[in-house]
């Protein structure tokens, strides 16, 4: 198992991507802190991992991710319960639609105070309880960013503004923690069938082919808290790219996808924008080619 014994808390974890991330991290043995503002999609969360019947810890704390005090004591309760947290996925997010002029000025405030502030808070509240005494197993702070960085599509602004931040955000806190054994890293997904993208259609089986389940994404989450790569640092996965990757996966000969470097040829000749963007995850490459077998 990849995670056996490690503590994971992810926000937004009451559905979506948050719920597929806490789920997959059981099944790989760890211990799971969920957070989310809504308690009976929390309890479902908890009841449908405590079905694995996998024997990991869950626990479940509300908070309100733009209140400290909330997201301080959900953190406490964790650390208390489970000990010191080896992983965080800063994950919850907001979004709404309006033309920029007309946009209303408290739910752009809301839009920034949860993608932005959320994160901030989370890592806040999480710092003193990461185990950051080993940098051959570091601690990983991992953020649930967006295409929208740096692709900035139209009437989103406020979401837009916010992933942007986050990005820089996620640059600076690698700077200033660089000798703490803290790996801060982030995924960017395309569209995803989340409540976030459709709303109550959300999980009927209908979404255009294009959307991502949240599963999905479930790979790279996983990756980046494993210790293949614990010296992975700063990074931007794109999730776009890395499923350009998958179906090249599916097309290439069978002698040129055992590993990245028998694949990274066939990739540049075949995908060499893709190549350019995902040369340096390597590492994530292999862990794909692996979990495929």
């Amino acid at each position: 198992m990849l995670l056996k014994g490690k503590n994971v808390v992810i926000t937004g974890s009451g559905r979506g991507i948050g719920k597929a991330i806490a789920i997959a991290c059981a099944k790989e043995g760890a211990n799971i802190g969920l957070v989310s503002r809504t308690s009976e999609e929390l309890n479902i969360s908890k009841k449908e991992i405590e079905e694995l019947g996998v024997g990991v810890k869950v626990v479940a704390k509300t908070a309100d991710i733009t209140k400290f005090e909330e997201v301080e004591a959900a953190f406490q309760t964790f650390h208390n319960e489970l000990g010191l947290l080896n992983g965080i996925v800063a994950n919850a997010g907001y979004s709404r639609m309006w033309t920029t002029h007309e946009f209303i000025n408290e739910k752009f405030s809301e839009i920034l105070n949860v993608n932005i502030l959320g994160v901030f808070y989370t890592f806040k509240a999480a710092y003193s309880y990461l185990k950051k005494d080993d940098k051959k197993e570091k601690a990983r702070f991992i953020i649930t960013g967006s295409e929208a960085y740096p692709n900035a599509p139209s009437k989103l602004a406020a979401y837009v503004a916010s992933k942007f931040a986050v990005v820089g955000l996620q640059k600076s806190m690698t700077m200033e923690y660089k000798r703490e054994n803290i790996n801060f890293n982030m995924v960017l997904p395309t569209q995803v069938d989340t409540r976030l993208l459709r709303g109550k259609s959300a999980g009927d089986g209908n979404k255009p082919a294009h959307v991502l389940n949240p599963w999905d994404l479930n790979d790279y989450y996983l990756f980046l808290l494993c210790n293949d790569a614990n010296r992975v640092d700063n990074a931007l996965i794109f999730a776009y790219d890395f499923n350009e990757v998958k179906k090249l996966l599916d097309k290439a000969p069978s002698g040129k996808k055992e590993n990245w470097e028998v694949f990274k040829d066939f990739l540049e000749e075949n995908a060499p924008k893709v190549y350019e963007n995902v040369k340096n995850l390597g590492k994530l490459v292999d862990f794909i080619i692996t979990r495929s077998k």
